[in-house]
């Protein structure tokens, strides 16, 4: 098999031990053919990982973070080469959520006897997306991160990001159309959203807390917000996965919706900043193929 290893040299806190070379050794040895590509910006993985789409004889090894997993699977969305991970990033929610780790007996295993499965891909202004993406508090937070990081990061880098925007954050107000199985849903006020593909957030907050990666559904959470007392409130719930219950809380399953503000609103797509409003979002269903763990619980 020809394993191309898509590589993010700046993803999370770095990879500098030799767990990774190990694995690259191994599979020569097991006569696969490895192929290295190291990441120099924003949309090389992307086209890499397009370039192999349609091989039917090769996998990706996407090493690096939820930013570059996202970015490969925008480009292999509808193709029929599979991706694996090897996670190196600051969160991996997809590794954790389908149970990838940095380990070469498990990476091997993973190749070799793994399953194929078929999961949704979110479409977010053109780009794709596995994972959540956020309007409002927690995308102003991303967008401060990407002021001030220079190079790796670590949940420390988060610090003041998240602390200056606690204190400097104003409420937008917030306009969503959305299409749900029964039907259309409208909703306005001022608040906090968030569309997620993967029942995972950020330090394992579950904020879309019933949201299952090969439904066909995207799950929609709106939180109305107005001030810091509101804020620490709904965080409380979302730490006990009990915000769903609330009065306040609107949670649906949609296929397709679009939000929009008259202010200037943040958004980010996968942990990554993505420009501002407005946002279009749909679901492609089962459009990526990737190779799960063998003990994976999900797909």
């Amino acid at each position: 098999m020809n394993v191309i290893a898509i590589i993010n040299p700046i993803s999370g806190a770095g990879n500098r031990d030799g767990r990774l070379w190990a694995l690259f050794r191994r599979l020569r040895e097991g006569g696969h053919v490895v192929n290295r590509r190291v990441t120099a910006g924003p949309g090389d993985a992307r086209q890499w990982a397009a370039e192999g789409a349609r091989s039917e004889n090769s996998a990706i090894l996407v090493v690096g973070g939820d930013g570059t997993v996202n970015e490969v699977a925008d480009g292999l969305a509808g193709g029929i080469c599979p991706m694996l991970i090897w996670p190196t990033g600051t969160e991996n929610l997809v590794a954790k959520y389908l149970g990838f780790r940095a380990d070469a007996d498990e990476a091997m295993a993973t190749l070799e006897a793994g399953r194929i499965a078929a999961f949704d891909v979110g479409i977010a202004n053109g780009g794709a997306f596995l994972v959540i993406t956020g309007v409002g508090f927690d995308a102003e937070v991303v967008q401060r991160l990407i002021r001030v990081r220079r190079g790796h990061i670590t949940h420390l880098t988060y610090t003041e990001p998240l602390w200056r925007t606690f204190w400097e954050h104003r409420w937008p107000e917030l306009e969503i159309a959305a299409d749900t199985p029964e039907g259309p849903l409208r909703w306005r006020g001022q608040g906090m959203a968030f569309v997620g593909n993967m029942a995972r957030y950020a330090l394992n907050l579950r904020v879309v807390r019933d949201a299952l990666p090969d439904d066909g559904l995207l799950d929609l959470c709106v939180m109305p917000c107005r001030g810091r007392v509101q804020l620490i409130s709904h965080a409380l719930r979302t730490l006990r996965c009990r915000h769903v219950e609330h009065p306040s809380v609107l949670y649906r399953r949609v296929t397709r919706l679009r939000i929009t503000s008259r202010q200037p609103t943040p958004v980010e797509i996968d942990g990554e900043f993505a420009g501002m409003l407005p946002l279009e979002i749909s679901i492609r269903p089962g459009a990526l193929r990737m190779i799960i763990p063998p003990d994976s619980r999900r797909g």
